[in-house]
């Protein structure tokens, strides 16, 4: 499969991750808006900017915009 985890870091001194959605399978980007897809239809927007995409470790970080 490939599902992916979309983590937001929050910015500072130490960088916390917190887990926005599991199992996603699309991402579309307009701007600093972000929507996510899940694999069974969820659906989420926020806004930020993606910083990295590991596809090997089916990991998608994003900074707060």
């Amino acid at each position: 499969m490939c599902e992916s985890k979309v983590v937001r870091v929050k910015g500072g001194e130490e960088e916390v991750e917190e887990v926005v959605m599991e199992d996603v399978v699309r991402v579309e980007v307009d701007g600093d808006l972000i929507r996510l897809y899940g694999l069974l239809g969820e659906y989420k927007e926020m806004k930020g900017k993606i910083v990295l995409m590991d596809m090997r470790s089916h990991r998608i970080v994003i900074a707060e915009g």
